[in-house]
């Protein structure tokens, strides 16, 4: 084992101490050498430009406490036990402390950490949560009496008890003063806070000592974590409280009556109590608060000033630093001092290099990722190395990794865009070889959707809900697998994925140039792009209308042009707001259908660049940096998603983006600062900006060294190997920009041969059915059906010639070119049924849960466990009422009603069904009235019916009344909000 302690000299003007110890990797150490005396003259201190409360308000879901960059401890107020906007522990808007635990996540959409409460109290002891009973323990707090600075907070709450919290890498340091004289001081350890507690303990192994472990369950489902506290004075008494019934578990500090300060150091650890020991011991050995909090300055202003900027605004300094600082508190360090760590099988492991978790790729592979490519070439070694440990413990490559469980959360594939970024950069990785099996297993793993993805081009909307979404983020991911197959001279692997990387196209609608969901061989109708539905994660049609970035301009093509291309993004920024479809909290940050508030159109004001337009491009990333990024609490335009949000504007703000990850290249935008330094470990790169100011937000020139440079982008090897980027601005548009060269100019690869399609809505019919086949516009490859999927025949869409269909049939189609090359095969079963009803809704379905159309609740289909299929039809907080119309009068005896119950997606039961008959549509009559199922806390997901049984009698009309459940109940996540009523196949017999 490498030993990872040593000494880091620094001169620290700012507090005085000419020498700070820092813990750090070996690979780490020459490289900080190299910077410490470049990074110390342009900004002594960028850390004071940093505003850590910066996204506590709103939804952005971060949190103010200290933490080293990506470091294993973020220690902090926590001010919000549970909810949307308490997913990092502490939001702004709250006047309540209740302690001070050693984890948080930034910005993430779900709730987890806040691990070890640390509650300090004087005079009375309180031992009820008061986050779930009134009257217990907490303290109110005002923010004038708060302060925090990176790796520092400090508060003066009202219950007399000042609290300064700081960080090391492993450990944390709080400093609690007591200001009333009278009355003895505690410290509670509440080990009970937040998640679901699997295993607890915590005993005392000294006066001033005590070690501990909680194994939890929330968002990560089997979460380990380890402490080892010491007090600075000896307690007195300890006590232990349990009640596993309220979920309270805490271990009680008693501590001499009069005391004024006590400090309190902990590690923590993921492995075991040994390592959060060894932690400490190694990181904190020191009460002194000044000492520590001063390293933990120093570090931040290390890693903050790899990059200096320049900016007569100081908001503008502000939100960069701030942004900055952001993205580099995760992902978080895993391994222990000593190397050891807790794999993914809950084995305790040793790894030479360090490891890390908390990894938001769907979010941050677009922006963050490579922005840690340019000044963070090591740590992104270490994530990769990361992803292969669990590649080789699990045999697939990262999700959503947090605290080493695999969330798998979000959808796509995004660890390799991460590894061909990095390895397409120069950036050096263990094992390519390896990383490419793991990526072709991760890509071929039979789970959500993959295989059918795989064998017929797409996934189909019944099988996977979000298929959209899926399809094309799969694609983009085959794009990165194919890039990297190829540096590595893998060829036939390169060209198998870059067929497959254009996978996008089996979805894209030839009229409307949209990504449509389709149900096998036919789109879905009722499609809206400003609908957010479940066929696309997150969003809607619009958002991800231009996910196709590796494939950029043959997507303008197939928008008709630069021209098609450019009208199509007016109508999206310049459009409305407004939208339909179910209500999504991540959808924030609008300027038309653009949402920049979450990640899947982060993107795509840049796409202006590559069709003719780049001053439309530079107009709107200036809007979007001065709109949604303020230096206030409420000073993001959605969550801050682990750094991804605030890596696009430090990016931005500089004057690049990289639109397609896996590309080592950046478009140019609009740059906001007047001068860039991003110091390598030889070189530098700079960027200046000649005539920037709030009205000159236009590119007018760029020179490369002092020479003309006719690009739209700048390469990841000019960065490295250093030079001077020179941008002119000005208050007009410079037109010619528009024919400078592009980067992104990947081709489709010429074997593949997008799916053909079924040109109707429908796949029931009663009598007979038109069928026709189409292709997307500029295919021109004959379109080939059978009725086996072995015999063939030529389909002659020109001839007017559709196939007729009498019975029910199961239709194969694909699509052959003249040299032999053919698509896959896509096959739909068209059915043939009697439509001996017709239903009349009195009440409004979701369009999104629309089941097909009008007569979805007796056209012959059920719906499977999966509400977001094709066949269930939703409505939410409301009773469904209408009239089923009989072909003929006939005699009845029961009727029967399928629907759904998922707890989890707020679907519950009908609480009841009534029903009334007539023999004319005029006058009903009452028949009967059924109660619904009771619900019971924790039932899984089923698919049930509810049966209305009468007396033989004879009606043509039958209306009926289904009662929605009504509010959720008290034990559940939504308590007090309406719920779903998802209602399928009505039968008469």
């Amino acid at each position: 084992m490498k030993n990872r302690i040593f000494l880091l000299t620094l001169i620290c003007s700012f507090s005085g101490f000419s020498q700070i110890q820092e813990l750090k990797t070996n690979s780490d150490m020459a490289r900080d050498k190299v910077y410490s005396d470049k990074l110390s003259k342009a900004i002594p201190s960028p850390s004071r430009y940093v505003n850590t409360f910066v996204g506590t308000g709103g939804h952005g879901h971060t949190f103010p406490g200290p933490v080293l960059p990506f470091g294993m401890v973020q220690v902090g107020p926590d001010t919000r036990y549970e909810g949307w906007d308490g997913c990092g522990g502490y939001h702004y808007s709250d006047s309540v402390i209740y302690g001070f635990s050693h984890t948080h996540l930034s910005g993430t959409g779900i709730p987890d950490y806040s691990d070890v409460l640390l509650v300090p109290q004087q005079g009375k002891l309180n031992t009820v949560p008061g986050y779930k009973k009134a009257g217990g323990f907490g303290s109110v707090f005002k923010h004038s009496k708060e302060k925090a600075l990176p790796g520092y907070y400090h508060v003066e709450m009202e219950n007399g008890i000042t609290a300064d919290l700081t960080a090391t890498l492993r450990c944390a340091l709080h400093r609690y003063q007591f200001s009333n004289p009278k009355g003895k001081r505690y410290i509670v350890i509440d080990l009970g806070y937040r998640d679901r507690v699997l295993e607890v303990e915590a005993m005392k192994t000294s006066s001033t000592s005590v070690v501990g472990k909680r194994v939890s369950e929330a968002w990560a489902t089997h979460q380990h974590l380890a402490f080892s506290l010491e007090t600075s004075i000896p307690f007195t008494k300890t006590k232990w409280i349990e009640d596993k019934k309220e979920g309270t578990y805490l271990f009680v500090l008693e501590f001499p009556e009069g005391v004024r300060e006590i400090a309190v150091r902990v590690g923590i650890s993921g492995t075991d109590q040994a390592g959060a020991t060894a932690n400490l011991k190694a990181e904190l050995t020191s009460f002194d608060f000044d000492i520590v909090r001063s390293r933990a300055l120093a570090a931040w202003d290390l890693e903050l000033g790899k990059i200096k900027v320049k900016s007569s605004q100081k908001d503008v300094l502000n939100n960069f630093y701030t942004a900055l600082y952001h993205s580099f508190i995760h992902p978080s360090l895993w391994t222990d001092v000593d190397g050891r760590y807790r794999d993914y099988n809950d084995q305790i492991q040793t790894s030479e290099n360090s490891l890390y978790s908390v990894f938001s790729l769907w979010d941050t592979y677009r922006g963050a990722n490579p922005l840690y490519t340019i000044v963070q070439p090591q740590k992104v070694s270490d994530f990769v190395s990361s992803f292969y440990k669990q590649y080789q413990n699990t045999g697939l490559l990262p999700v959503w990794t947090l605290s080493n469980n695999e969330t798998n959360c979000m959808i796509g594939y995004h660890s390799v865009s991460v590894i061909t970024d990095a390895y397409l950069k120069g950036i050096p990785l263990e094992n390519p070889e390896g990383l490419l099996e793991a990526m072709i297993a991760s890509s071929t793993a039979d789970q959500w959707g993959k295989k059918q993805y795989e064998e017929i081009g797409f996934i189909s909307a019944n099988t996977q809900a979000e298929s959209v979404s899926k399809t094309l983020e799969y694609a983009y991911d085959d794009w990165c697998i194919s890039r990297f197959a190829e540096k590595l001279g893998k060829t036939d692997i390169a060209k198998k994925y870059q067929v497959r990387s254009a996978n996008w196209m089996n979805l894209l609608h030839p009229e409307s140039r949209f990504f449509q969901p389709r149900k096998d061989g036919i789109f879905l109708p009722f499609f809206k792009p400003n609908e957010v539905n479940h066929h696309f994660t997150e969003a809607n049609g619009w958002q991800y209308s231009l996910a196709a970035p590796q494939h950029i301009q043959a997507l303008i093509d197939m928008h008709g042009g630069n021209e098609g291309m450019i009208n199509f993004l007016d109508t999206m920024f310049l459009g409305s707001s407004s939208m339909s479809g179910r209500e999504q909290a991540d959808i924030t940050g609008l300027i038309g259908q653009y949402a920049h508030g979450n990640e899947p159109s982060h993107h795509m004001a840049y796409t202006y660049n590559y069709c003719g337009a780049p001053e439309k491009t530079q107009a709107l990333i200036d809007t979007i940096l001065k709109t949604f990024y303020v230096n206030a609490p409420d000073g993001l335009s959605g969550n801050e998603d682990c750094g991804q949000m605030s890596a696009w504007y430090v990016l931005s703000s500089m004057g690049f983006y990289p639109v397609s990850p896996g590309s080592p290249t950046y478009t140019i935008g609009r740059p906001m600062m007047d001068h860039v330094l991003i110091q390598g470990e030889t070189t530098s790169f700079e960027i200046n900006v000649v005539n920037n100011s709030e009205e000159n937000k236009y590119v007018q020139s760029i020179s490369w060294n002092g020479k003309a440079y006719q690009k739209l982008f700048i390469t990841h090897d000019m960065i490295r190997e250093g030079g001077v980027l020179e941008i002119s601005m000005g208050a007009k548009p410079n037109k010619q920009l528009a024919n400078y060269e592009l980067d992104l100019r990947h081709e489709i690869s010429p074997a593949f041969v997008p799916v053909p399609f079924f040109t109707t809505s429908q796949t029931m019919f009663e009598t007979s059915m038109e069928l026709g086949i189409d292709v997307l516009f500029f295919e021109k490859g004959k379109v080939y059906y059978s009725f086996d999927g072995e015999k063939y025949q030529p389909f002659y869409k020109q001839g007017g010639k559709n196939i007729h269909l009498n019975e029910t049939t199961q239709v194969y189609a694909k699509v052959v070119r003249d040299d032999g090359s053919e698509s896959k095969v896509i096959k739909t079963l068209f059915t043939k049924y009697v439509r001996d009803k017709k239903i009349t809704l009195a009440t409004e379905y979701a369009n999104q849960y629309s089941g097909g159309g009008s007569q979805a609740l007796v056209d012959g289909q059920k719906g499977t466990e999966e509400y977001r299929g094709t066949e269930w039809q939703g409505s939410f907080g409301k009773n469904v009422q209408g009239v089923i119309e009989l072909n003929e009068q006939r005699e009845i005896s029961l009727i029967q009603f399928s629907y759904l119950q998922d707890q989890k997606s707020w679907i519950f039961p009908p609480k009841s069904v009534s029903i009334e008959v007539s023999t004319d549509g005029v006058i009903y009559r009452k028949l009967g009235k059924v109660a619904g199922v009771p619900v019971k806390e924790g039932e899984t997901l089923k698919v049930g019916e509810l049966s209305v049984e009468i007396a033989p009698t004879s009606c043509k009309f039958i209306r009926f009344s289904v009662e929605n459940y009504g509010s959720c109940p008290d034990w559940h996540l939504g308590k007090g909000n309406p719920t779903w009523l998802f209602l399928d196949e009505i039968i008469v017999k």
